[in-house]
């Protein structure tokens, strides 16, 4: 798999501002990129939000808000793992987890 998850951190979690069932953070993450023997770090800000309420603990606040990211996480790196070849082919990833 040619990206790892290096770091991953929530970053300015708060109410939503109009709905109140509703929690909203950026996470911070460092994805790593291996590709023909070459490394590259990418830093991520991701927006996310889940559905909470009052009866939630801090911790499970944050383990839906970091669901929300890999979910998104996720989605980023099929999207990015697609190749198109020369002759404008397409290839799909594998599936990964």
């Amino acid at each position: 798999m040619p990206f790892e998850v290096k770091a991953c951190s929530i970053d300015e979690m708060q109410r939503h501002p109009t709905f109140a069932d509703r929690t909203q953070a950026k996470v911070k993450v460092l994805l790593r990129e291996v590709r023909s023997l070459e490394t590259f770090d990418h830093n991520l800000t991701l927006r996310v939000w889940a559905n909470t309420n009052d009866k939630m603990s801090p911790s499970e606040i944050k383990t839906a808000l970091l669901v929300k990211a890999a979910a998104i996480l996720k989605r980023t790196v099929s999207v990015a793992e697609i190749e198109i070849g020369g002759d404008g082919a397409v290839t799909r990833p594998t599936v990964s987890g």
